[in-house]
């Protein structure tokens, strides 16, 4: 949503400009706070997606422990 809304408010500050209706100082003022909105956006999914890889990674080695123990239980049982 944030980078939709960035990437409308760009569109719309070049067409102002070729309009001539807008001064250029605040239109390229706007352009770089897209810009920082869209880099925040990136960098913040880019940190949700290495957490979510890293969870899961940790609950699949608990997981496989897990597993392996039950199963030198049953090793330990027949015997």
């Amino acid at each position: 949503m944030a980078i939709a809304s960035a990437v409308a408010i760009v569109a719309m500050s070049y067409l102002a400009i070729d309009a001539g209706l807008v001064n250029t100082s605040v239109v390229t003022k706007r352009i770089e706070v897209a810009q920082a909105s869209i880099a925040n956006v990136a960098a913040s999914q880019h940190e949700l997606a290495f957490a979510v890889q890293a969870w899961t990674h940790r609950a699949h080695q608990k997981s496989h422990l897990e597993d392996r123990k039950q199963h030198l239980e049953e090793c330990l049982a027949i015997d």
